[in-house]
């Protein structure tokens, strides 16, 4: 019976280890989707002004 909950313990836990994981992924596609409308902006400046 122990060994059960232990094993339901450690699957809650990488439960939350996984949701956190994707988490940080949406948060470093949306993070390197401005950096590129940024660069993309710099861009265009630089070939409008020089």
């Amino acid at each position: 019976m122990n060994e059960e909950k232990d094993m339901a313990d450690a699957r809650a836990l990488l439960a939350g280890y996984r949701a956190s994981i994707d988490n940080i992924d949406a948060a470093l596609i949306h993070m390197l989707a401005e950096r590129f409308r940024c660069t993309k902006a710099v861009g265009v400046l630089k070939a409008e002004h020089g």
